[in-house]
């Protein structure tokens, strides 16, 4: 077979019977299989980009050569949607078969799309076969419309997981205490926990944890979420409520070693930090009413992006961002944005980058008449030297925007890069951009070598 024929088989234009009958006829034409006379391992990873296993082992049908190069192939992908409209048992039998069969010396990763017919039994059974091939990557998918599966207690015995990734799945089968002795990456969309306990020893189970995901909805069962790992070195937690959520949430994260934080989460009021003197990268849109060390976790920081709309977290005197060179600050809250930045403009010397944006769209009304009287007494440090880069998006032209972008302009010496996009919508009636341009385009310039950009 040449490599007309593999395309043609594999694009559903002709059947594999059909082209060994066209192509036999014509062989001394296309005498050379040229797919098949590729290396073997070059023609695994071939396989081994292909969508599903069911596509893998279709391949089987090629020729001779194909016929078990699929049981090689050290990635597996089954999704039980393919089988819509057949019997779920041809799914189980398919999976089954296709993990026994298996003959790489190790299964990189298997990915399990999987509704509401699949039971724990059933996981438990393929989570075993996956364990006997030294499986490194385990994801386990169920879909949100099918609500939660149950995993297997199986998934405790595993020595050689690195990656565990899954999705709206229960966890208090898991027998704890336990110890994923090699996992480095673990990801835990959805999940339902036996509590707050159970959350703190499966995390606490994980010694050489790097990278940690969390999206949690507030059915998880639980208040407390404690997050205690020495050697994690990201972490994103993001909270999607199903309902009200109640006050009494809470987070404790101590990772010394950490260096990038990404946090999304309105309702959860109390949390905790442990100093974070490696951190490089901090995004944060929280509603932290009660915190703990919360600015002070981040000097370390080199990239910082924070919307603090509901928080009341407390800046505190005498700390320094000496680190700081790119931030990322939201502006949909005067009550708070202003202040916040006239301390970090003072606190960070070495800041290159400031960005401003209204990430919330909220409408305020261009006719607020109170100014901005949050000013530094002094001309920071990050003005002077260093600043490069200014952009505002959504600049709603209020007078206390005004005063700022004045401000910035007037005392940025170093400027090379500013740009001011104007909001759309004002309190529900179009801008007039022609009156903010002309009066943007008035402003002093401190850096002779910067142009304003209006977008």
């Amino acid at each position: 077979m040449n490599l007309i024929r593999f395309f043609l088989v594999f694009q559903g234009k002709i059947q594999v019977k059909e082209s060994a009958k066209i192509f036999n006829c014509q062989r001394g034409q296309f005498n050379v299989d040229k797919i098949s006379d590729l290396p073997e391992d070059l023609l695994v990873h071939i396989l081994s980009l292909l969508p599903t296993t069911n596509d893998i082992v279709a391949t089987s049908g090629v020729s001779k050569r194909w016929k078990s190069l699929w049981k090689k192939v050290h990635k597996l992908r089954f999704n039980d949607q393919i089988y819509h409209g057949k019997k779920y048992e041809s799914f189980l039998h398919f999976v089954e078969k296709a993990l026994v069969l298996h003959k790489a010396p190790t299964l990189v990763s298997l990915r399990l799309s999987v509704g509401p017919k699949c039971t724990a039994d059933d996981i438990g059974l393929w989570i075993k076969l996956a364990l006997d091939r030294n499986i490194c990557e385990l994801i386990i998918k169920h879909y949100a419309d099918h609500g939660h599966i149950r995993l297997s207690r199986r998934l405790c015995d595993s020595k050689t997981l690195v990656s565990l990734k899954l999705k709206n799945a229960i966890l208090g089968a898991i027998c704890l205490p336990a110890c994923f002795s090699s996992l480095k990456t673990l990801h835990l969309r959805y999940a339902k926990y036996s509590g707050d306990e159970f959350v703190r020893n499966l995390i606490s189970s994980c010694p050489s944890l790097q990278n940690l995901v969390v999206k949690r909805h507030n059915e998880d069962n639980v208040k407390r979420f404690v997050i205690i790992v020495r050697y994690l070195k990201s972490l994103t937690v993001y909270l999607s409520p199903l309902h009200d959520v109640a006050d009494s949430y809470a987070y404790v994260i101590n990772t010394p070693n950490l260096k990038y934080l990404n946090i999304k989460d309105h309702y959860t009021a109390l949390c905790s930090f442990e100093d974070m003197p490696y951190l490089d990268e901090a995004n944060l849109d929280v509603a932290f009413t009660h915190t703990e060390k919360f600015f002070e976790s981040l000097t370390s920081v080199k990239k910082l992006s924070l919307c603090l709309k509901k928080s009341e977290a407390q800046y505190p005197e005498g700390i320094i961002f000496s680190q700081l060179v790119h931030l990322e600050l939201c502006t949909c809250d005067d009550s708070k944005w202003l202040y916040l930045l006239a301390k970090l403009l003072r606190d960070s010397p070495k800041l290159r980058v400031l960005k401003l944006n209204d990430k919330n769209h909220d409408f305020v009304s261009k006719y607020c008449t109170s100014s901005w009287n949050q000013q530094p007494s002094y001309v920071p440090q990050c003005l002077t030297e260093n600043l490069e880069i200014f952009e505002w998006r959504n600049y709603k032209a209020t007078f206390k925007e005004r005063d700022v972008a004045v401000y910035i302009l007037k005392n940025s010496t170093c400027l090379k890069k500013s740009v001011i996009s104007p909001k759309f919508k004002l309190s529900g009636e179009i801008c007039d951009h022609h009156i903010i341009r002309e009066d943007l385009a008035s402003m002093f310039m401190g850096s002779s070598s910067c142009e304003l950009k209006l977008d």
